[in-house]
């Protein structure tokens, strides 16, 4: 109730705008009408494609450009968590129309969702964990299993500014299990951004090793295929 309040008072005096093209947005999602048209294209990837050998499949539901793009740099770099409810909004509507038993009959079964764990420093600095902020809330509302068994093994650099080969060094090692975890033998691993798939990879690879059968994996946006 309180929610649904201060989101309707702040639409009246604060009205939001599409990060895309500025126009005003009047629901309770991200970008505008045309912006989410021109940007909303699920598609699922090959992991071999992209050199992804540990990955069984990869699923993104927007290119990341425009209005997208920006939302997700203003979260990260701008420390604007309010984008984040209308991003998880975006990610949530969009998925309604597409099933995760493409992947097969397993994923009809209860899914266990493992978010890509975000450093630990960046998380402290921003006072929040985006993967969370917008997929938690899906796994809830479709009955999934919210699983954090990955953590941090040591500091990285942020992967945008660096070349495929960096980024596969930047990030090998650098992901683990958390003591006394135990994994399912089917997971859906989810991060917001799908750059070159090798943090899904590498996550995939360290799941497989401590018993997982098959690892999909699941972002809001990736720059793949445009």
């Amino acid at each position: 109730m309180w929610q649904e309040l201060k989101r309707l008072l702040l639409d009246i005096f604060y009205p939001r705008s599409c990060p895309g093209c500025g126009t005003q947005v009047q629901e309770e999602g991200l970008l505008c009408p045309a912006c989410r048209a021109g940007l909303l294209e699920p598609r699922t990837v090959v992991p071999e494609s992209v050199g992804c050998r540990h990955l069984d499949g990869l699923f993104f539901l927007f290119h990341y450009e425009g209005g997208i793009r920006e939302g997700l740099h203003q979260a990260k770099f701008g420390r604007r968590r309010e984008v984040l409810a209308p991003l998880a909004y975006e990610w949530a509507r969009g998925m309604e129309q597409e099933a995760l038993l493409n992947w097969g009959p397993e994923l009809a079964r209860a899914v266990a969702v493992v978010p890509i764990p975000t450093d630990e420093g960046r998380r402290k600095e921003r006072g929040y964990d985006i993967p969370e902020e917008i997929f938690r809330g899906w796994c809830g509302q479709r009955g999934f299993v919210w699983l954090p068994v990955l953590r941090r093994m040591r500091p990285t650099l942020p992967q945008y500014a660096l070349s495929v080969e960096a980024r596969k060094e930047n990030i090998r090692g650098s992901l683990g299990l958390v003591p006394g975890c135990s994994v399912p033998p089917v997971v859906v691993l989810a991060d917001d951004i799908v750059t070159s798939g090798t943090t899904v990879e590498e996550a995939a690879r360290v799941l497989k090793a401590a018993g997982a059968e098959r690892v999909y994996a699941v972002a809001l946006a990736s720059g793949m295929g445009k």
